[in-house]
């Protein structure tokens, strides 16, 4: 089971005390005892590190539960020190600190992220490496930085960057004002291609491949692909307690400080729903590939505005059709 906890940033409406973002970490253990199952869990936010104290102490908290297996930590890492570097490098759950670049350049990442953001990234890359940590690097690809992806590559092997990861650009949140960022299928197909090319090619960094549509490449590789984790094994858990199917997909499940985990997790309509592959629509809906893919019910809602509908990235009817 993987539980994100998107709570540990500041100045956001209803955003929850230390403690209750104890409580929170307690509920998730708890849930996970209760189901006889260990557990993984993503630290993410806004920018988790801007209240450093709380993040320590729900690290403290899950390791002594002995029902987590990791944590993965998403963050910018521009605010993380050489002894924040160390302590998270001694600590038991740490699997990786992810970061995110959007290109090999500062012309192109700082376009998406903001001025400056490269070289601060890139420099606190370097200092986690120094100090031990794993590193993992998300790129979100889009029509801003789809030419990207190898050139990038290229860079963090230079820096001996552990793993790489792409997810698609989906127009929610403050991306739902950038819809012409938004990659055609073919489009996606070459980009997917070209990561799988490469990591073929290439040891280091380790290319991370479990996403919808990834099947697609190499339906026979084991390592290529994975079902859209939506009501299977995954919850995220916001800033307020609020719980979503993903950190991505804004369908309100319940409230963590109100509900059981349990509870939301194997007595919501929605999850149920999307469940059931007969429920999807569209392509998903007979394609041999759900079981291995499913399509991104993200992508599904944020384009179409019905999350069950087909993955509008789905190239297979335009190979088809020529």
């Amino acid at each position: 089971m993987f539980c994100a906890i998107g709570g540990v940033h500041s100045n956001s409406i209803g955003e929850l005390s230390d403690e209750l973002l104890l409580t929170v970490s307690d509920r998730l253990t708890d849930a996970l005892k209760a189901w006889d199952m260990r557990g993984a869990v993503g630290l993410t936010g806004g920018e988790p590190w801007l209240r450093r104290g709380i993040i320590f102490d729900i690290l403290d908290r899950l390791a002594s539960s002995n029902v987590v297996d990791r944590v993965d930590l998403m963050t910018n890492a521009t605010l993380l020190t050489e002894d924040d570097c160390a302590s998270l490098a001694r600590h038991p759950l740490i699997r990786r600190v992810q970061v995110s670049l959007e290109g090999a350049s500062e012309e192109c990442h700082d376009a998406i992220r903001g001025n400056g953001s490269f070289l601060e990234t890139m420099q606190a890359i370097k200092r986690m490496k120094q100090n031990g940590l794993t590193v993992a690097v998300m790129m979100t690809i889009s029509r801003k930085n789809m030419t990207e992806i190898v050139p990038l590559l290229n860079v963090l092997r230079e820096y001996s960057v552990d793993t790489f990861t792409i997810d698609r650009f989906i127009p929610e949140g403050q991306g739902a004002q950038n819809r012409e960022w938004l990659l055609s299928p073919i489009e996606v197909r070459d980009c997917f291609q070209n990561v799988y090319q490469w990591a073929m090619e290439n040891r280091e960094p380790r290319v991370l491949m479990y996403r919808p549509l990834f099947c697609l490449i190499d339906s026979e590789s084991p390592h290529v692909g994975a079902m859209c984790s939506v009501g299977v094994n995954a919850l995220t858990i916001l800033h307020d307690g609020t719980v979503y199917p993903c950190r991505r997909l804004p369908i309100m499940l319940g409230n963590v400080l109100k509900d059981s985990l349990h509870q939301i997790f194997y007595e919501s309509a929605d999850l149920w729903k999307v469940r059931e592959p007969a429920n999807l629509k569209g392509r998903c809906a007979t394609c041999q590939f759900v079981p291995v893919c499913r399509g991104c019910r993200a992508m599904a809602l944020a384009v179409t505005g019905d999350w069950l509908e087909e993955d509008p990235h789905c190239w297979l009817k335009e190979n088809t059709q020529g």
